[in-house]
This record gives C-alpha cells, sequence and structure tokens, in this order.
C-alpha cells in the first residue's frame, strides 16, 4: 500500500499513526498538495493528502476512511472495538477532535493569506471553538489503558495544537489533558511521527 502525506499534516498523521499501530505495511509519498504534484493528481483529484492507495488499487481519502480502513484490518481489534456500542462512542469522540483539528487548521491557512485578505475574526473563530472543544474533551475520562481512533484523532489534534498554535496555551488551561498526551506521546506510532521530524 502506497500513503501520500505531508510532513506536518494533522491529518496525514493520523493515517501514519494508525498505519504504524497496526503494522500495516506503507510506502510514504511525502507531497506538498498545494502545488498540485503530479504524483498526487494521478490518484485523487482532491490534492488533499492523505491518501490510501490500498489494495487492488483502491483509492481512499479524508483521514477518518484512511484509519478506519486500516484498524478494520487489525483483527485484535485494539484501535476499533468489536462492540457496537463502543464504536459508537469512540466515532463521537473522532468527530469531537475531527472538528477541532479542521478549525485549527484553517485558523493556519487563514494567516497564510495576504495580510490585506486576512479575516481576523474568522481566525479567532476558529479558536474559540478549539477552546470550548478542549473544554469538553477535558470533562471526559482518559486512560492511557485505551488508545483507540477517538484516542488517536485527539492526540493528533493536541500535537498540532503544540506545533502551530502555541499560543492557546491548552496546556495551561487543562494540565490532565496535557498530562495524558505527554504519557501516550512516548508510544512509538506518534514518537516516529511528530512533525518536527524528517519522514523515516
Amino acid at each position: 500500500m502506497k500513503l501520500f502525506i505531508n510532513q506536518t499534516s494533522p491529518y496525514a498523521r493520523k493515517a501514519r499513526v494508525v498505519a504504524h499501530e497496526t503494522g500495516a505495511v506503507i510506502t510514504l509519498v511525502d507531497v506538498d498538495p498545494w502545488n498540485d504534484p503530479p504524483e498526487l493528481l494521478a490518484v485523487s483529484p482532491l490534492s488533499k493528502v492523505p491518501v490510501l492507495v490500498a489494495e487492488n488499487d483502491l483509492v481512499l481519502t479524508e483521514s477518518d476512511t484512511i484509519t478506519r480502513y486500516l484498524a478494520a484490518l487489525d483483527t485484535s481489534h485494539k484501535l476499533l472495538p468489536a462492540d457496537a456500542l463502543a464504536q459508537n462512542e469512540m466515532a463521537a469522540r473522532t468527530a469531537m477532535a475531527q472538528g477541532m483539528i479542521d478549525a485549527a487548521f484553517d485558523a493556519v491557512i487563514e494567516k497564510r493569506r495576504p495580510a490585506v485578505n486576512q479575516w481576523p475574526e474568522w481566525v479567532e473563530r476558529q479558536r474559540r471553538a478549539v477552546r470550548r472543544g478542549l473544554e469538553w474533551v477535558a470533562t471526559q475520562p482518559h486512560t492511557t489503558n485505551r488508545f483507540d481512533l477517538g484516542d488517536v484523532s485527539l492526540a493528533c489534534l493536541l500535537g498540532y495544537l503544540d506545533f502551530r498554535h502555541p499560543t492557546l496555551a491548552w496546556r495551561v488551561a487543562h494540565p490532565g489533558l496535557a498530562a495524558w498526551f505527554d504519557q501516550v506521546s512516548q508510544r512509538p506510532s506518534l514518537a516516529a511521527t511528530n512533525p518536527d521530524l524528517p519522514i523515516a
């Protein structure tokens, strides 16, 4: 299988973490989707990452689709619970974290526009969404004994906030969440996909 990624993308990191956790044999292709690279366009017209070219040339886009596909290949049910009720609960946590990733990413992209075209209120709206989402997440139980797709999404969100939004100071506001993140960050899958590290 082949996975198209960008090193700093939180979406691509989710797919990389799951691939690492499941032991999937994957070739990574690091691209800049903003430049419409021909090798990425050859498999997906969207020019977004991640994109997984799976068995039988099945092309999967969007991080949640890719992570569920990879997790389902792992019969140990480490990342995708076998129980339907547990899957629904996990999906709710995954969606909340994904929404915050979207907001944090949108704020970063807006700040990359020419200054005269930027919409500061839009950026602040996204940051408020992240803050409110973290307040909700902080009320939920967290344990390092579990690491499913919802936890993958949350860990990738928090890593992205450290990487791109240090002024949010989420660690100060939520020390319990920070302690959880620091502990799960020791997992080889998260350590290997740190956005500050080169692609291995």
